[in-house]
C-alpha cells in the first residue's frame, strides 16, 4: 500500500470527497498497488507507523503559506524530517520541503510563499490580475502554466528511459530558491533551477512540477511515476536481503 497525502483544507476535503481521485488512480497504476488518500492534518509518523505503506506522495495545493498556521505542518514536517521510507512531493510539497530542510518550520515561523522572478514591463507573456491577497499582485510575476521543457541535470533513476529533456506540467508561481543541504539537483527549466531533487542518502524525491498531471502527447509524467515505483519496490528488495542477511 501507498499513502497519498493530500494538502487540502478539512471542509474541502469533505464536501469534494475522497479528493486527489485521478492522482490515487495513476498511482495505483504506475505502482500497481492501492493507494490510501490521506489529509495532510492527520499524517503523521505514527500514522506511518500504524499503516506501514511501502511509499508515501504528497500532494501539491493551491493557496498560500501564509494562510496557514505553522502548526499545520507538523506532521508533514516530523515524517520528511525522519522518514526512511522512499516519497515523493509534488509541487507545493516540494516547497514544503525546502522550508523543512532550511529551519522555517524547526522555529515555528509562519512560512510565505516563494514568487518566482518578476515579469519584465516588456516581457510577452500572459499575465494573471488575480489580486492574491497576501501582500503582493500576481500579474507582476512570472507564473508557469503547462507542460514546459524540463532538463535533467544528472543521471538518476527517476528519469530511466526519458529523454534529457521532458516536458512536464508546470502549475505554480512560486520555487525551492535554495537548494537544502544534503540534496542533489535533479533537474531545471528556464523558468525555474530547481525542478526536481533528492536527498543524498534517504529516497526523498520531490518535484516542482507535476508528473501525475500528464496528458497525451505530453506522457514523460506518466514514466516519471513509473520509475519512482521501481525505485521503491528496489528499496525493499534490498531491505529483504538485508533482513536475510542478518538472520544468516
Amino acid at each position: 500500500m501507498w499513502i497519498f497525502v493530500i494538502v487540502q483544507d478539512l471542509d474541502e476535503y469533505r464536501r469534494d470527497g475522497a479528493g486527489g481521485g485521478l492522482v490515487k488512480a495513476r498511482l495505483e497504476e504506475a505502482s500497481g498497488e492501492p493507494c490510501l488518500v490521506v489529509p495532510f492534518q492527520r499524517f503523521s509518523p505514527r500514522l506511518v507507523e500504524e499503516l506501514k505503506p511501502r511509499a508515501v506522495a504528497m500532494s501539491g495545493f493551491g493557496g498560500h503559506f501564509e494562510s496557514r498556521e505553522p502548526s499545520a505542518w507538523t506532521g508533514m514536517h516530523a515524517y520528511l524530517k525522519s522518514t526512511e521510507l522512499p516519497t515523493i512531493c509534488f509541487c507545493g510539497s516540494h516547497q514544503l520541503l525546502g522550508f523543512s530542510e532550511d529551519g522555517s518550520l524547526d522555529r515555528g515561523e509562519r512560512l510565505h510563499d516563494q514568487p518566482m522572478r518578476p515579469l519584465a514591463p516588456e516581457e510577452d507573456l500572459p499575465r494573471n490580475a488575480q489580486l492574491l491577497g497576501c501582500g503582493y499582485d500576481l500579474s507582476g510575476y512570472y507564473v508557469a502554466d503547462g507542460f514546459f521543457p524540463i532538463r535533467r541535470l544528472v543521471e538518476d533513476p527517476l528519469f530511466e528511459g526519458l529523454p534529457p529533456t521532458m516536458h512536464l506540467c508546470c502549475s505554480h508561481y512560486c520555487e525551492v530558491k535554495t537548494l537544502p543541504a544534503g540534496f542533489v539537483a535533479l533537474a531545471s527549466s528556464g523558468h525555474c533551477a530547481i525542478e526536481a531533487m533528492r536527498h543524498r542518502t534517504r529516497p526523498i524525491y520531490s518535484t516542482q512540477f507535476h508528473p501525475e498531471a500528464f496528458k497525451s502527447p505530453f506522457l514523460d509524467g506518466q514514466r516519471l511515476l513509473r520509475n519512482f515505483a521501481v525505485i521503491v519496490e528496489r528499496f525493499w528488495a534490498a531491505r529483504r536481503v538485508s533482513a536475510k542477511a542478518g538472520e544468516g
